[in-house]
Order: structure tokens, then C-alpha cells, then sequence
């Protein structure tokens, strides 16, 4: 058994069907095919279900699917591994981070980031906040911009404070406030992000604390989406204060809940169980020293409290 084997099988399994795979890959779709079948006999066990062009999994193709990524991740470690004693000048970087965390805060940071690292290839991995955490555990990334909960077996460093907002057409009775408390939104339409954003977390706990019952007009996975909606007068939408409105003709305002700002401090994360390249390190130094200079939402600390910092 090879390791291109367990990465042929791992990218037909998350694919689901072995054309798409195969175009992921750069193969054609019988040579993917033949290797799987040459895995399969090798192991002694059927890994698929063929259905037309669809590729189930079957159960003993579930059972190893975890353990051929975990061998994966820990041949690709054992690389890196190689790379930084040689210097750690070049290797891949997997950094996992929500949309808006991308587009506001990375985008312009790689730029400077690389280059003075031109032999690093960044890999990022676009997920909700609070399911970033986990990738970091599972080894699929080396880095993530998340929220640290307690109990779990990670480390990071705090970067910056994440406002929940409501934002509003021009016409809408609360295009003029500052701030926002939650119980003004009790009979608003209101847009969310879908469950795993940790801005979405935080305002449904404020609400529960409020007693307010907000009525979900949708939830979506891209805060341009809501915002848009917003912008034409479809709702209220809440979005983290990390989202860009440029070209957008809407009003944005921090949410209070009982005089305390709504929102929690984003953090990049990492698992000192396991290997972590020198310019992971470098990384996580520099974007530390950016964000204390310059972060999305800063322009909303002079009319809100601050966020309220974790504990220890």
C-alpha cells in the first residue's frame, strides 16, 4: 500500500463520486478507478457502493476513512517536519478562517506575509468560527482564526474583538442609532448567519438572556447575502463586525444587551500536540503584531463599550 492510495480513496469519499475526484486530482477517471480497485483487493474489503455515478461509502469504507486522514495529515507533518530542520524556509501552511475573517483580515495580511516567504504556500480552509477549533484538533489545519472555549486541548493568542451588528437599509427606522439594543429587534425580520458563526452564537444567547424571540426571516452562510438583503429593505441583518460594506448603501451599529456590547474576541489558534512549522510560528508573531495596529470594526469601539475579554 502506497500513499497515494489513501489520498485517492479520501478524495473519492469526500468528493462522492469518482469523476469529480478524478478531475481534483489531474487523473482520468479509470485510472482513478483502478487504483481504488487495487486498494480495495490489497485490504480485502469493498470500500464503495456504485450507483451510477455516485460513490458510496460502505461501512467498512466508513471505518477507515478517519484513519487514512489522520496517516495523511501525519505523513504531511512528517515533511514539514523534514522542511524545518533543513531551515523552515518553505513548506505548506493550513490556515482555517469564516469568510469574512478571509476577506477583511488574511487578504490583505498574506501579501506582506509572503513576501518575504515566497517558497510558503498558504492553503486556507473556509469554515464558521466555532467549528474552526476542531479542524485545528483533527490536524486538517495548522492555524485557525477561532473562538477558544474551555476545556479544550488547544492554545492562542487573542487578536481582536469580533461586534455582533445589525445592519439596515436607509430607510429603516433604526438607520440613525449608534447602537442597537437586542430587544429593539423583537419584531424585526431578522437575517442570520446559520449556526456554526460565532457571531450568530452570541446574539442567540443575548436573546435568550433577553427574553427576545427574534423572527428568523433567513439563515445563510454568506454575510454579503444577508447584507444585500438588508441594503433592499428585506430585514435586519447580523453580521460580525469583520464583514466589509464597501458599495453597500446600508447602516451598521453595534447590538447591546443591557449596556454590554455583544461579540467576543476572535483568537488564532493552535494545537501544541503537534508539529508546527517555523513560519506557522512567524505567522502567528506577525498577524499578532498586525491586528493590534489595524482590524475590521475598530471604527465601532468610540460608540460602543468594549467587548468584554474571556477569562483566563
Amino acid at each position: 500500500m502506497e500513499l497515494r492510495h489513501l489520498r485517492y480513496f479520501v478524495a473519492v469519499a469526500e468528493a462522492g463520486a469518482f469523476s469529480r475526484a478524478a478531475t481534483r486530482l489531474g487523473l482520468t477517471q479509470p485510472a482513478l478507478s483502478r487504483q481504488v480497485r487495487d486498494l480495495e483487493g490489497e485490504l480485502g474489503v469493498r470500500l464503495f457502493e456504485r450507483a451510477g455515478r455516485r460513490a458510496s461509502l460502505t461501512s467498512d469504507g466508513e471505518g477507515l476513512l478517519q484513519r487514512s486522514r489522520e496517516l495523511l495529515t501525519a505523513a504531511a507533518q512528517l515533511g514539514e517536519q523534514a522542511q524545518a530542520m533543513r531551515g523552515g524556509q518553505a513548506g505548506v501552511l493550513r490556515i482555517g478562517a469564516s469568510p469574512q475573517a478571509i476577506q477583511s483580515v488574511l487578504a490583505p495580511f498574506l501579501a506582506r506575509y509572503l513576501k518575504s516567504r515566497p517558497q510558503v504556500e498558504v492553503h486556507l480552509l473556509e469554515e464558521g468560527g466555532l467549528r474552526l477549533p476542531a479542524l485545528v484538533e483533527r490536524g486538517e489545519v495548522h492555524l485557525a482564526f477561532g473562538v477558544l472555549r474551555g476545556g479544550e486541548p488547544l492554545e492562542g493568542r487573542l487578536l481582536f474583538a469580533v461586534r455582533a451588528l445589525v445592519v439596515v437599509s436607509p430607510t429603516h427606522r433604526l438607520r440613525r442609532s449608534s447602537t442597537v439594543d437586542v430587544t429593539e429587534l423583537r419584531h424585526e425580520s431578522v437575517l442570520l448567519l446559520r449556526q456554526g458563526f460565532g457571531t450568530r452564537d452570541v446574539f442567540d444567547s443575548a436573546c435568550r438572556s433577553a427574553g427576545v424571540r427574534p423572527r428568523i426571516a433567513l439563515e445563510s452562510g454568506d454575510p454579503q447575502s444577508l447584507v444585500a438583503l438588508a441594503e433592499s429593505g428585506r430585514g435586519v441583518a447580523v453580521v460580525p463586525s469583520t464583514v466589509l460594506f464597501s458599495g453597500r448603501d446600508v447602516h451598521a451599529a453595534p447590538i447591546l444587551s443591557a449596556g454590554t456590547s455583544v461579540g467576543l474576541w476572535g483568537s488564532i489558534v493552535w494545537d501544541p500536540r503537534r508539529f508546527l512549522p517555523v513560519y506557522a510560528k512567524a505567522f502567528i508573531d506577525e498577524i499578532t503584531t498586525y491586528t493590534r495596529r489595524t482590524y475590521p470594526g475598530r471604527q465601532y469601539d468610540r460608540r460602543a463599550p468594549p467587548v468584554p475579554r474571556p477569562g483566563p
